[in-house]
């Protein structure tokens, strides 16, 4: 039931628009085919997979546990590239294939740990920092809230290795949504307060400014001081400017410079959603935000009303939070690529799942009293 629901709402818009572009004159089919995951394949899964493996609170920490051995693996690798070098195939990837041009630069090496790059890594450090942080508050274990911090604290480390700065939206938009779903005059309070407390210390002072990753994230906070956002901006009017002519898009994957259809876009996307504006023309953009924006708006509603466990709603909270986050990132970098559409979309499912778990536990009290 929940897999059907959250499908009504992903599949029959969105994913029948996506089989649509099969139909784009400039379509080619190998790029539609490669990118069928990010768009359609990985929420279908999540959807159907999610609500019937994941049927209890504990549940919902076992899976937070077996991410966190993943953070804790590409965390290691980070350190152990930041500290003893990179391995032969990262060489390869930075000097053969080209890497270094992008992660070895003005401000110093851009660790990109076992992910495809540093944009990547960065910003799924920071989605496990907001998602681990807020569940230590909900966990009822010590040792669980104790461990819960010490992982949210890797992705903190990760974020500054990684020099993306991307990350930071992703940590903004998670505290900012929190104080939305909270609930909590408290939690409210304490969003709101390391909101304007990270906002503040990034833009009004310099302190640490002598590190290169405080500084580059610091940089963040003042794009029209920064040349490669400028760039980016006078892109996007260039872009403009040709997609007034594309209402359906120059074809679901060809956003890059990978295939050779008809028609390219000559301008680099930068980000996934302008990716999506760039793929899917102004009527795919549309659907994708006015969906997603169902979906947060509808997940936010059934965690404020329709979940009254506690510990339940901030353990699922945490994801959804991260979620919001993230396409604050997706506006900025283009990091739909994996994991990161895995996390994001088990997020949404749990969020469906919640009622129904939620509707057991408090059986079990029923039967218990």
């Amino acid at each position: 039931e929940i897999g059907v629901r959250l499908v009504g709402s992903e599949m029959c818009i969105r994913d029948r628009f996506y089989i649509l572009e099969i139909l784009n004159p400039n379509n080619v089919m190998a790029a539609w085919n490669i990118n069928l995951t990010p768009y359609a394949l990985t929420p279908l899964i999540c959807a159907f997979v999610v609500p019937i493996v994941i049927r209890t609170k504990k549940d919902i920490e076992l899976l937070l546990i077996i991410w966190s051995i993943f953070v804790l693996i590409f965390t290691l690798k980070g350190y152990w590239q930041k500290n003893h070098g990179f391995s032969s195939k990262d060489l390869y990837f930075l000097h053969v294939v080209g890497g270094a041009r992008t992660h070895i630069i003005w401000s110093g090496i851009r660790y990109f740990s076992c992910f495809s790059d540093a944009a990547n890594y960065g910003v799924h450090a920071a989605m496990s920092t907001v998602t681990f942080a807020i569940a230590s508050f909900f966990v009822d274990s010590r040792w669980k809230r104790i461990y819960f911090l010490f992982i949210a604290f890797c992705g903190i480390y990760g974020m500054g290795i990684s020099g993306t700065r991307s990350a930071m939206g992703v940590l903004m938009g998670g505290m900012l949504m929190i104080t939305v779903i909270a609930k909590n005059w408290k939690a409210l309070l304490g969003g709101i307060f390391i909101s304007i407390s990270i906002f503040a210390f990034f833009y009004y002072t310099n302190i640490g400014s002598g590190n290169q990753y405080i500084h580059k994230m610091r940089s963040s906070f003042h794009p029209t001081e920064d040349a490669s956002y400028l760039v980016r901006v006078e892109n996007r009017m260039r872009m403009k400017e040709l997609m007034a002519k594309k209402p359906i898009g120059y074809g679901v994957g060809l956003s890059t410079g990978n295939f050779e259809p008809k028609e390219q876009m000559p301008y680099p996307p930068d980000s996934w959603l302008v990716g999506v504006w760039v793929e899917t023309g102004i009527v795919g953009l549309i659907l994708y935000l006015g969906i997603h924006g169902i979906l947060f708006a509808w997940c936010s509603w059934l965690l404020m009303f329709k979940v009254r466990n506690k510990s339940l709603r901030g353990l699922v909270a945490a994801w959804l939070c991260m979620d919001a986050g993230y396409f604050i990132a997706a506006y900025v970098n283009d990091v739909m690529q994996y994991p990161n559409p895995l996390t994001v979309y088990i997020g949404f499912a749990l969020c469906f799942a919640a009622p129904h778990i939620d509707k057991r536990i408090s059986e079990e009290e029923k039967e218990k009293e």
